[in-house]
């Protein structure tokens, strides 16, 4: 390829290759780049990160995504569009991610995208394998809602994934969530999701609440729980991925007091039978999140955490007395690519996730129910 292809692939353009000698191409595109060139692009990666798409609004959202995440974690960039209901065929681009640094500098991360319809799909695990560079980690980012069916394909993806980033708010099943759990039980794979980074503002003001030391005992006392998730709809029709939010918050607490939830997803803690109870509200903006919580303990006392939506934060209010906790002043960055740099700067499992995932899976049954 010639200095100018380097450019145009700099400047974003996509450049058609040969899926079968994508590396090659890939090589060619920086074999003209010399150490001493002032106008030197430096090639640079951290991660090796393949999103799988099913459609080209999917594939486009992955690229702009992941194309501003590499400005702050360099990554090799592997966009995958499946469909098997196409027909068979099999394409791919490639292109760059570039950004100035001091000096004048570009550093630039390489994008690929693979385009497959039919029974074509199954040559993409093995292409996408042989695309990664070695000795660097491999995060697989699903959009969209799980597959229930091609589970050979998904398990070939995801066999040298260190991590598996998904949204939960487009799951439509608790099936997706113990899916989820599987993979981290019974695999190396790693799962990591949006949805649970998005609540950490939630967790982290819930917990200064019982750092105070008046409150510190009562949560072993926790008698009831009342979770409000802002959804598109009312009622039994709401879709399950917008109440995820609040079953993670749920979990996270029953985790957190030391409550046992069983496979019925009923929930006993130190005085008896503790109840979680999950309402929907109909509103147009944060659809997805969490509108409210209350905590009753078993003296009559209670807590609850709102936002308040002139200032964009979290407020608490204990025993009438409202506040805003100190830890938490605003609400954190929500764009997508804010949270997946997060997720990919953490270098190890979230520990607390992949127990609250198991928890949450179980205590699904009563949000549907």
């Amino acid at each position: 390829m010639s200095e100018s292809d380097l450019d145009r692939a700099a400047a974003g353009e996509e450049l058609p290759v040969d899926y079968t000698s994508i590396e090659k191409s890939l090589a060619d595109l920086w074999r003209g780049q010399k150490a001493d060139d002032e106008h030197a692009v430096t090639r640079a990666a951290l991660w090796n990160v393949v999103a799988h798409t099913t459609s080209t609004q999917e594939h486009a959202t992955a690229s702009e995504v992941l194309g501003r995440a590499s400005v702050t974690v360099p990554q090799r960039t592997i966009v995958v569009r499946a469909n098997p209901a196409a027909d068979p065929h099999m394409e791919s681009w490639i292109s760059a991610n570039c950004h100035m640094i001091g000096g004048g500098k570009q550093v630039c991360s390489e994008e690929i995208s693979i385009v497959a319809g039919g029974d074509r799909i199954h040559r993409v695990p093995p292409l996408v394998n042989a695309l990664l560079i070695p000795d660097m980690p491999v995060a697989v980012w699903w959009i969209g809602d799980l597959p229930g069916e091609h589970e050979n394909y998904v398990e070939s993806l995801l066999e040298p994934a260190d991590r598996l980033i998904v949204d939960s708010v487009h799951f439509d099943a608790p099936a997706d969530l113990a899916l989820i759990s599987r993979i981290a039980e019974r695999t190396t794979t790693a799962p990591a999701d949006l949805n649970w980074v998005r609540l950490e503002e939630w967790r982290t003001a819930t917990a200064s609440v019982f750092d105070a030391p008046a409150l510190r005992g009562r949560l072993r006392a926790i008698r009831r729980v009342r979770l409000i998730a802002g959804t598109s709809t009312d009622g039994e029709g709401a879709f399950f991925g917008e109440s995820v939010e609040s079953l993670f918050f749920a979990s996270w607490l029953s985790t957190q007091a030391g409550h046992h939830v069983d496979r019925d997803g009923r929930v006993e803690g130190p005085s008896g039978q503790i109840e979680y109870r999950f309402d929907r509200r109909n509103q147009t903006t944060d659809v997805g999140g969490i509108a409210f919580a209350e905590i009753l303990f078993d003296d009559g006392t209670s807590a609850s955490i709102s936002r308040d939506r002139e200032r964009g934060i979290l407020t608490a209010n204990v025993d009438g007395t409202v506040s805003t906790p100190e830890s938490v002043t605003r609400a954190m960055g929500r764009g997508t690519d804010d949270l997946i740099v997060r997720m990919l700067k953490r270098p190890e499992a979230d520990r607390v996730f992949v127990k609250v995932i198991s928890v949450a899976a179980r205590m699904a049954k009563r949000l549907v129910s």
